[in-house]
């Protein structure tokens, strides 16, 4: 296949949520800014760095390319479905593994990389979002991870351009809606952060999915963490509310608490 022998280059994240899977990963931000969860070790030993807005449209630019060559194999075979399916097969890299996939799903859908791309300034994250839009037509549904502090620093109206730029969805991780699970496991934020930032979100009109951890109390704070949490969540009104076991792994902070 022709794009086989034409590496392409654009710069992924290491990871999306589970219902982001199929699609287009845009990396905006390198990282995560708070990076001291002990129940997390994705991005320890790294360090947040924000991405330049040219930098964000070149990769997009790079997709964009990807695709095209995916495209025209796609009319060459009269399936643009197959032509992704080969593509997927057949990549070099991530970078056509992660366009190919997102073509054979539909492509509508982006996700917007790291872990809180919108602690950047909301003119150059409108300025991103516009220009995703405006090179891939197809898109109906665009994300972001996002902090529940990071949410509550934003005003109203940034919010609010944000979704008029395209912004669809914000994927938060809440964990916990207990103070004493939040500070034991270093999360940065207390339950209130969480509710103003989440209702934020909601009353601008973004589709809102927050992120529980079962078992992050343990037994200490097992009631609390399960009756605070759903408190927190009555009070947001989120979207949706996804559940996510905690799984204590080696490289995480909490791995040596619960070792000793």
């Amino acid at each position: 296949m022709a794009f086989v022998s034409q590496p392409s280059y654009y710069e992924l994240g290491p990871i999306r949520p589970p219902s982001e899977a199929h699609s287009l990963l845009i990396r905006v931000t390198r990282n995560c800014p708070w990076n001291r969860c002990t129940f997390c070790s994705t991005y320890k030993g790294t360090r947040f760095e924000l991405r330049s807005v040219d930098e964000v449209k070149r990769d997009i630019v790079a997709a964009k390319a990807v695709a095209e060559r995916i495209r025209v194999i796609g009319e060459d075979t009269g399936s643009l479905a197959d032509a992704a399916s080969m593509a997927y097969r057949a990549a070099p890299d991530d970078c056509t593994r992660n366009t190919a996939l997102w073509l054979y799903a539909g492509g509508t859908s982006a996700f917007l990389q790291d872990a809180d791309s919108l602690i950047g300034r909301t003119p150059q994250l409108v300025e991103i979002i516009s220009f995703l839009k405006e090179t891939f037509p197809s898109l109906n549904r665009i994300t972001s991870y996002c902090r529940s502090k990071t949410a509550a620093r934003k005003s109203s109206e940034e919010l609010l351009s944000l979704r008029d730029a395209g912004l669809s969805r914000a994927h938060v991780g809440l964990e916990s809606g207990c103070d004493e699970v939040l500070a034991y496991m270093d999360k940065g934020v207390t339950a209130k952060d969480h509710v103003v930032g989440g209702k934020k979100i909601v009353e601008s009109g973004i589709s809102l999915s927050e992120y529980v951890m079962p078992g992050l109390g343990g037994r200490r704070w097992r009631s609390r963490h399960a009756a605070d949490t759903a408190s927190v969540l009555n009070e947001i009104n989120p979207d949706f509310i996804r559940l996510r076991s905690i799984s204590v792994r080696a490289g995480m902070p909490l791995y040596g608490q619960v070792e000793s």
